[in-house]
């Protein structure tokens, strides 16, 4: 029997956020038995690499993966044409990084970070040999797969990078832990997908897909510019050691807000491409994913700011004490990211890259503003520009989505407001808790514990439609009528 489309959407988010946490859980745990024994040096290394590895990884990836997924009626050629050139692309774009090591090693004055890229960007080439293939599931709403080929490629490159952690290997072990998590999780892509390249190219199908994906390239390029840029200056201007607490406080950070976005975001993109054409069905079916988004964010950022001094403390202990303010704020301006890449969700799916690209002009703007308004303060002014920043976006893009997608920006607002006021609400009853429980672990479970009771129980009694529906989702019963019928 065909499934409906809120049943297909209802177990892509399940299996989506089953794939998100689990490697998330993975990446904490390591990660946090990793940065016991590494050095704040040794982070700083690696985080000089990440604006470049990201940046090649969205050229090589060209948007044509969006466009795979949004074109109905794509073919074997077309499949195979964007193979070949991505394969192709991903090779030239390590051998320009491959001679451009030294100079990214003059840059930062490290000499030693000349070796240390070479390795690192191997896993850009390793990564476009399983493009597809994650295409094709994905447009196909097959995340079962996908989540198990995640997490035994996690579990793989993670009991690794343990392994050359407590044998002292250092700064390598965070080197070879991204090659061997694209080495793993390609084989398997391969092993568990039927896809295989076929013996043909086709410009024609380049130009008709680059049509679309230029602008989402483009787009990708100027966000992930916008998202690692900060690595950048202060790997430059402040000393090696802040570096390694910002890229320790956004490591974990990210934690949460990928968790959240990436799996909402990777399972209605399908979802709404198969209903792009009915306008009225997929504004519904948008409005429903802002407000469970919203459910979800709020108190999951928010709480992370409540809990964020005992639980870095007592995860990493006091030798990354001062990574807690760059956590806080993160966590903070990561509300605005994931709100900001779920419209844009919207307005790709809606086939308007072009405006796609103008937001991401405008949030490379307002970006430098901050920067250069910031560039001569302590490196947590910094910081907190940066979330300011998020948040200047953010309306900027919800303005987009009002002219654009019919999604007026007052609605929204009003959308997402009753879950951060009660949020906020929350954190002002419970912070004071920091200055009565002097134990880290003790304060840790109460906060939480309280937050997460607290927040339901509000949600409960002011008869929060979302919360209705994900409880009678978890018990297996028929979610009641609502006014907001889910899609």
């Amino acid at each position: 029997m065909a499934k409906t489309l809120k049943e297909k959407t209802i177990w892509a988010l399940v299996w989506n956020v089953l794939d998100k946490v689990g490697q998330q859980i993975i990446l904490f745990l390591v990660g946090i038995l990793v940065a016991r024994i590494l050095s704040t040096e040794d982070y700083a290394l690696v985080g000089m690499l990440a604006i470049f590895t990201a940046l090649a990884n969205i050229v090589i990836e060209s948007g044509f993966s969006a466009a795979l997924i949004r074109k109905n009626d794509a073919t074997g050629k077309d499949y195979s044409s964007v193979f070949y050139f991505n394969l192709g692309a991903s090779m030239l774009v390590y051998l320009l990084l491959f001679f451009c090591a030294p100079f990214i090693a003059g840059f930062y004055n490290q000499p030693s970070l000349t070796l240390i890229a070479r390795i690192v960007f191997l896993a850009i080439p390793v990564n476009s040999l399983s493009l597809i293939q994650t295409t094709i599931l994905t447009k196909q709403i097959n995340f079962k797969k996908l989540t198990k080929v995640n997490f035994l490629s996690l579990l793989a490159s993670g009991l690794l990078s343990l392994y050359m952690a407590y044998t002292g290997y250092g700064v390598w072990t965070l080197v070879v832990q991204p090659l061997s998590l694209a080495i793993v999780r390609s084989s398997l892509l391969w092993v568990v997908s039927n896809w295989r390249p076929q013996w043909e190219f086709s410009l024609r199908s380049i130009r008709e897909l680059f049509g679309f994906a230029s602008n989402l390239m483009l787009s990708s390029i100027i966000n992930t510019g916008f998202l690692n840029i900060y690595s950048v200056f202060i790997g430059k201007i402040y000393p090696l050691q802040q570096l390694g607490y910002y890229s320790q406080g956004n490591k974990m950070c990210d934690m949460g807000v990928s968790s959240i976005y990436g799996s909402i975001q990777s399972a209605t993109y399908p979802i709404f491409s198969s209903i792009q054409e009915d306008k009225e069905r997929l504004l519904r079916a948008y409005r429903k994913t802002i407000r469970l988004t919203s459910f979800l964010t709020f108190p999951a950022m928010i709480g992370l700011v409540l809990v964020g001094n005992p639980f870095i403390r007592i995860a990493l202990t006091d030798k990354w004490a001062h990574s807690i303010p760059f956590f806080q704020l993160l966590c903070v301006g990561g509300i605005f990211t994931i709100l900001t890449a779920i419209n844009t969700n919207f307005l790709k799916v809606s086939g308007r890259s072009d405006i796609l690209l103008k937001l991401e002009v405008s949030k490379l703007v307002v970006t430098a503003i901050a920067l250069v308004c910031t560039l001569h303060q302590s490196v947590w002014i910094m910081v907190a520009g940066q979330v300011v920043a998020r948040l200047v976006i953010y309306l900027a893009n919800i303005i987009m989505v009002h002219r654009h997608g019919n999604y007026p920006a007052w609605f929204q607002l009003k959308d997402i407001m009753p879950y951060l006021l009660e949020s906020l609400l929350l954190f002002a009853c419970l912070y004071p808790l920091s200055f009565v429980i002097a134990d880290l672990r003790l304060l840790l479970s109460a906060q939480i514990l309280l937050f997460g009771f607290a927040y339901i129980s509000l949600n409960k009694w002011l008869g929060s439609n979302i919360l209705d529906e994900i409880i009678h989702l978890l018990f297996k019963r028929k979610a009641p009528e609502t006014n907001h019928p889910a899609e």
